[in-house]
């Protein structure tokens, strides 16, 4: 079986085969050190593959095992990040939304099945409900999450086209009717997409039951920094990748509606892919060695991450250079009444978000 290290040191040659993905402002580039050759099967039927090379037709493997599942999860959580960093790009237009369900005598609610269709409900009263009150129809991401008890989680990220209306918690909360609800607007994060799919992969420790902690022995424990519902800054012990594993088979966790913005990719050199990103800060950088079974490379694949933030820009109404964070995208208001933070010059202040869901 194939293997994969980290390839200390390796940078690409300028002609290396380059994939760049733009995703909002945020981009990825993954250069390799030999393009790929054609897949040697290709599949034909839910149940069936040929083999390109001998023509012949055979039947497929459905079962999967823990790590082929917990991979799958993870070029899922790849897929959401991106989703999330085209579509969340100004905080004001967006709200992150998190539904739960209540739990009677402590009994975990499980049904895969009944969690696809209340969401489904959900969205069908929303809609209505934002017509009701005026507001246009957002597009939305939505991720399941599941819980070290069982019980299932329902994120939601409601994308409008203009700032975001104003949505009672009260009015949400009965709309789903099915237990708790939390409402977010996401600020203060560079990169909303990473943050959350990390968010998904890792799981507090406490939240961990004791019979089902053999199920993330040998993964790692750290130390995180978070600021709680009253704006107290504590630490808590999460175990990285924990929650990968509670994720079932097959199970589909990432819906989204038909307008919401997909990641523009583009098939390049390693140099041109260089020369588009050459204004963005790069952010993270890894290279790694994918190996057969005699541990000879097969291939070697590097990627880094860019995400963009300051840029120069005149200010209409004092005459003054002012720097402004490219998170924010109200870049012609005025210097003392932008929304985000990270706005400075002459008399500026930077005003902080706050939302009152209730």
């Amino acid at each position: 079986m194939a293997k994969c290290i980290v390839a200390e040191g390796f940078k690409p040659s300028g002609a290396a085969y380059t994939r760049l993905t733009v995703m909002g402002r945020a981009a990825e580039v993954m250069a390799m050190s030999k393009k790929p050759l054609a897949p040697p099967c290709r599949r034909i039927s839910a149940d069936e593959y040929v083999d390109t090379r001998t023509g012949e037709v055979l039947p497929y493997s459905h079962q999967v095992s823990r790590a082929d599942n917990i991979n799958g999860v993870r070029r899922t959580l790849s897929r959401i990040r991106s989703l999330i960093n085209c579509n969340v790009v100004d905080p004001t237009t967006c709200r992150w939304v998190t539904l739960t369900y209540a739990q009677p005598n402590g009994k975990p609610m499980t049904d895969r099945e009944r969690l696809h269709d209340d969401f489904r409900r959900f969205w069908q009263k929303f809609k209505r409900w934002c017509k009701a009150q005026g507001h246009t129809t957002p597009e939305y991401i939505s991720v399941v999450e599941p819980q070290g008890s069982g019980s299932w989680h329902v994120h939601a990220f409601f994308l409008w086209d203009g700032k975001a209306p104003y949505v009672p918690n009260k009015a949400l909360r009965k709309l789903w009717g099915q237990g708790f609800v939390t409402i977010k607007q996401p600020v203060g994060v560079d990169n909303m997409g990473a943050y959350f799919s990390a968010y998904l992969a890792d799981i507090p420790l406490e939240d961990l039951p004791k019979a089902e902690r053999s199920k993330v022995q040998g993964l790692e424990v750290v130390t995180k920094d978070f600021e709680d519902a009253r704006g107290h800054r504590k630490s808590k012990a999460f175990v990285k990748g924990g929650r990968l594993v509670f994720y079932p088979p097959k199970f589909n966790i990432l819906r989204s509606s038909r307008g919401v913005k997909q990641p523009e990719v583009e098939w390049t050199d390693y140099q041109g892919a260089k020369e588009k990103v050459s204004g963005a800060t790069e952010t993270f950088s890894r290279a790694y060695s994918i190996l057969d079974d005699e541990g000879k490379p097969l291939n070697t694949i590097y990627k880094a991450y860019y995400s963009s933030f300051v840029i120069q820009k005149q200010a209409p109404h004092d005459g003054m250079a002012l720097t402004y964070d490219t998170r924010c995208p109200h870049t012609e208001c005025g210097v003392s009444s932008c929304p985000l933070p990270g706005v400075r010059g002459k008399n500026a202040a930077a005003v902080a978000v706050t939302l009152c869901c209730d």
